[in-house]
């Protein structure tokens, strides 16, 4: 059977996928974008729900034997081109479903939950954020939490930077029907040995001596604005991460990294 090839940018299809470069538009139709064949290999394997599958009709894309279930459509190589967000356009481009958030405190409590959770406070750098998702792929952590003014990790310089790891990582909002120190409130009744750690370059602990197990929230805040004050009056240490003092303090993927990275290390003693 011949498939019908897409010629016009005018297209149903390709309409959809400049639309989701938008955040609004991700969250309405519950869909973002995926570009390349790695990461369109990396959610079709984890079972992600893929929508479709764009490809290039004058040079397919190498996807190996695995399972597509959903509908495949050829374009033109400019018009894909023109929809990529790339330097070089791949030969796919993926469109799928947003994944469930995560109720964590059921998740904190789970018989076999792993490691820490990442909470991140404002982080505004989807290319951050795509770090930190990486990391605790990595490095084991329990899942990452999303406050308020914290990049869409599903924005498309996040998904790159995650290299996959969007589709691994469960995400969670810890404020979806209040404030963060209501849900910190409810959230202590179901873990009573919850504990919220924060990292803050001026606090007096260092983080090597901060307890640190798979009911800890480790929050990171933004590069600019810091750790909000809700947050903070939740907490129930400030840790700093040692460095020289002549050195500026490393961005918060790096501060995330070092934080999980230190967890990993004692739980492997």
């Amino acid at each position: 059977m011949t498939m019908t090839v897409v010629t016009s940018a005018q297209n149903t299809q390709l309409k959809l996928v400049r639309a989701l470069r938008r955040r609004r538009s991700r969250e309405e139709e519950n869909a973002f974008v995926v570009e390349g064949e790695d990461l369109v290999l990396a959610g079709l394997e984890t079972g992600a729900v893929a929508r479709m599958l764009l490809v290039d009709a004058e040079r397919p894309p190498e996807l190996g034997k695995t399972v597509i279930d959903c509908p495949i459509v050829q374009v033109e190589s400019k018009l894909l081109a023109d929809v990529s967000e790339l330097a070089h356009p791949s030969r796919v481009i993926g469109i799928f479903e947003l994944p469930q958030p995560v109720d964590l405190a059921s998740a904190l409590v789970e018989d076999d939950a792993t490691g820490p959770w990442l909470v991140l406070d404002g982080l505004a750098d989807p290319g951050n954020v795509g770090t930190v998702l990486r990391t605790c792929a990595a490095l084991g952590a329990g899942g990452v939490v999303l406050l308020p003014g914290t990049a869409d990790p599903f924005s498309s310089k996040a998904v790159r930077a995650s290299m996959g790891a969007c589709f691994r990582v469960p995400m969670s909002k810890l404020d979806a029907d209040g404030s963060v120190a209501d849900a910190c409130a409810s959230l202590r009744e179901v873990v009573p040995g919850l504990r919220i750690v924060v990292l803050d370059a001026n606090a007096a602990v260092d983080l090597w001596d901060a307890p640190l197990d798979a009911a800890t929230l480790i929050v990171v805040g933004g590069e600019r604005e810091g750790i909000s004050e809700d947050i903070r009056r939740v907490a129930d240490l400030t840790a700093s991460i040692p460095q020289d003092p002549d050195v500026e303090s490393v961005n918060a993927g790096v501060a995330a990294s070092l934080a999980l990275y230190e967890w990993r290390s004692r739980a492997s003693r």
